[in-house]
């Protein structure tokens, strides 16, 4: 069934948050202010490439909020639960975790599944959309879902969640995942005084656990095995991602979203009828500096990119009808008048009809 857009809505910026892993002894060169949402990162400067001078730069990384609790509940209803409300409301939202491997992108997305106090956002968004479907019976909200993963550049289809996921262990991780999971939510209510069809809202909220980029260095893989070959199409699609939002960024005409499978399931995240906000996920240790600092970057290049929500409507098929006869008459009536004036003939005059 069509659907109508309000195109009176204004432009939207993709938000940034950090969450920090707990660590014992974060790394000195690293410093957090919590007040003003900021991480200054001390740069040791080389010259000609030779080894690091004794002079310090700092480059500062400013996001939307640092996020240091580890309890779910309550980073969930800091950053993601307005993101649920504006579903619910009939807007399209994205909830993305992103950072390197082991940081908590998983444990923030799905949580540990075994302690219900631990569970994650996709949990705690599907309690909040059941919880207002109970609350309003008469808007008859009825919700979808699908899961699914993307493994070595293949989508798969989950039925049975995150059994199905593709998992591995290596140095930095005792479950890591290695694939990239979609978790979207469907959903139509009626809205309204009378609660009609013709009062129907739709939208869906986009969950994504993104797998970490890895350094195989780190993470001691073997030469030539399956993980290795895992890790390497990871960077890659991570890689593809990064190339789009650049594209974004600068205004360029072609935004290559389809070179890799993630890219193409976030364009309308990240540029089009969405509202969405980003966790990147920190291991401040000082073994892990260089995947902080590209973390980072990623946050700076994805937090000027603007999208534009719509409310989306839906429309009963006569309306629909009779909405795209006027659009083509209107377009008809443009080519009648540019006709004319190129062959100097004075334009035709149309009466409503009665």
């Amino acid at each position: 069934m069509p659907f109508e857009f309000a195109n009176e809505e204004p432009l939207s910026r993709v938000k940034v948050y950090v969450r920090l892993r707990p660590v014992q002894k974060p790394s000195p060169m690293i410093h957090v202010d919590d007040e003003t949402g900021t991480v200054i990162v001390d740069v040791l400067k080389s010259s000609g490439g030779g080894p690091p001078r004794s002079t310090i730069e700092q480059s500062a990384f400013t996001v939307d909020d640092i996020i240091r609790t580890t309890n779910q509940q309550r980073a969930f209803e800091h950053c993601a639960k307005e993101y649920t409300d504006e579903f619910l409301n009939g807007y399209n939202a994205t909830i993305m975790a992103f950072g390197q491997v082991g940081a908590g992108k998983t444990y923030t997305m799905a949580g540990d599944t075994k302690i219900h106090v631990h569970r994650g956002f996709i949990q705690r968004a599907i309690g909040q959309v059941m919880e207002e479907k109970r609350a309003h019976p008469e808007a008859g909200i009825v919700v979808y879902m699908s899961y699914l993963e993307i493994y070595e550049e293949a989508i798969k289809w989950f039925n049975e969640g995150e059994k199905q996921r593709s998992y591995g262990q290596h140095l930095l991780n005792q479950q890591s995942s290695r694939s990239h999971t979609f978790f979207t939510l469907y959903m139509e209510r009626r809205v309204g005084r009378f609660h009609t069809e013709h009062d129907t809202i739709v939208a869906k909220l986009t969950l994504v656990d993104l797998a970490g980029a890895e350094r195989l260095k780190k993470t001691n893989v073997e030469r030539g095995g399956r993980m290795r070959k895992e890790a390497c199409t990871i960077n890659k699609s991570i890689s593809y991602l990064e190339t789009a939002i650049y594209a974004l960024r600068v205004g360029q005409n072609y935004v290559p979203f389809r070179q890799g499978k993630a890219s193409t399931l976030l364009k309308e995240s990240l540029g089009g009828n969405c509202k969405t906000m980003i966790m990147i996920c920190l291991w401040l240790e000082d073994c892990f500096y260089d995947e902080t600092v590209n973390s980072l970057r990623f946050a700076q290049k994805v937090k000027f990119l603007k999208t534009y929500p719509f409310r989306n409507k839906k429309l009963d098929c006569a309306t629909a009808t009779k909405r795209r006869h006027l659009q083509q008459i209107a377009n008809l009536q443009q080519e009648v008048a540019l006709k004319d004036a190129l062959q100097g003939r004075p334009g035709l005059s149309f009466d409503d009809l009665t």
